[in-house]
């Protein structure tokens, strides 16, 4: 493929995975997690399988969209069911242990993958993985409890439903919640941001740095290294200080750890920096996610926020790559990281203001009406 096709290829994976989120989380609620879980991975099976089948660029894209919309359904009721079954305070450290399993998942699948094409054909790597997807399907099916009694018992209509609502009932909930409405401004700012460093990671350590590939893979390690160790703390300090105070620190952080990555000069400087990176990176998603099943109501279950917030933001998400793409090129090799740095810092504003609203309003002045 060309590097054209591989683009379109990933902004075509993303946009299904962006948009399949909206119906996704609001179908979770409505007919239970275990449904999603066993659909949403029978379908990565399929789109896996399909994969390996076929070289025309349409099936592929085909395929592709499957993927997408096969994760989409994973994701919303995964991280629901987790809170679902730990509820409450310690949460975060939950959502925590949750990102290292996955991020343990995605390493080792990773180092077998290249073991794989090198030693059963790179076709062939896709029968081995469509063969996984469909053992974690019929597990899902088996083992996983259903911790959700569903709402309606009629598949079709809660498709239609969930469809049909999708974008409307998502408006509704951030007109309604106007704290919602806030945090929802301040990921977009955030995840824009990231979006466009995160291609760029790797290329910069080649290009800016002047690293080997060994090195440069050595670099992307430490990076992931420093997430799975930050990982348990971050749990903790989102459940001693609270999701918005981890979240806000992640937000001030990730603005330095970017930039300081663009500072690097040597192998020894790039591998300090990723680790800060990780390290940083690491405190996003459990406060996010616990921050996030805080709004959820019995008009907007835990899945429905989920999907709905992670349905904007990769959506919005999806034209930070060509930002930081301009910035490569006009500005330079530190370009995207520092303009991304720059950028993030006003993720703080809207979430400052929120939490200075939500002070006010425990406030025992507001509380007594004076």
């Amino acid at each position: 493929m060309s590097s054209v096709s591989i683009g379109v290829t990933l902004m075509v994976y993303n946009a299904s995975l962006s948009l399949a989120f909206l119906p996704s989380g609001r179908l979770s609620d409505s007919l239970g997690r275990r449904p999603m879980i066993v659909a949403g991975s029978a379908l990565l099976a399929l789109s896996t399988l399909f994969l390996g089948l076929v070289n025309q660029p349409s099936l592929t894209l085909a395929a592709v969209v499957g993927s997408g919309i096969g994760l989409a359904l994973l994701v919303p009721s995964g991280n629901a069911l987790v809170s679902d079954i730990v509820s409450g305070h310690g949460s975060g450290l939950v959502f925590a242990l949750y990102q290292i399993a996955t991020l343990s998942g995605a390493v080792v699948g990773s180092f077998t993958a290249g073991r794989l094409a090198e030693s059963i054909g790179f076709s062939s790597m896709f029968f081995v993985s469509a063969g996984f997807g469909g053992i974690t399907s019929i597990l899902g099916y088996t083992t996983i409890p259903e911790t959700l009694a569903a709402r309606t018992g009629k598949f079709a209509s809660a498709v239609t439903e969930s469809l049909r609502s999708s974008v409307s009932g998502t408006a509704r909930m951030l007109r309604s919640n106007s704290e919602l409405a806030i945090l929802t401004g301040a990921l977009v700012v955030h995840v824009v941001s990231f979006s466009m460093i995160n291609p760029f990671i790797p290329l910069f350590a080649e290009k800016g740095i002047g690293l080997d590939i060994a090195q440069v893979g050595m670099i992307i390690g430490i990076w992931n290294a420093g997430v799975a160790i930050a990982q348990i703390p971050s749990g903790h300090l989102t459940d001693r200080f609270g999701a918005r105070a981890l979240l806000l620190v992640h937000f001030v952080l990730s603005s330095f750890s970017w930039t300081i990555y663009a500072w690097s000069w040597n192998f020894e400087s790039g591998i300090a920096a990723m680790l800060f990176f990780g390290v940083v990176a690491a405190l996003d998603m459990p406060a996010r996610r616990t921050l996030m099943i805080e709004f959820a109501s019995a008009k907007a279950g835990k899945a429905t926020v989920i999907g709905s917030l992670d349905a904007i933001t990769g959506t919005v998400g999806i034209v930070g790559p060509v930002i930081g793409g301009l910035a490569w090129a006009h500005i330079g090799y530190a370009g995207p990281f520092e303009l991304a740095g720059l950028i993030n810092a006003f993720a703080c504003l809207p979430l400052i203001v929120a939490m200075r609203r939500r002070v006010s309003s425990h406030s025992p002045s507001s509380a007594s009406g004076t």
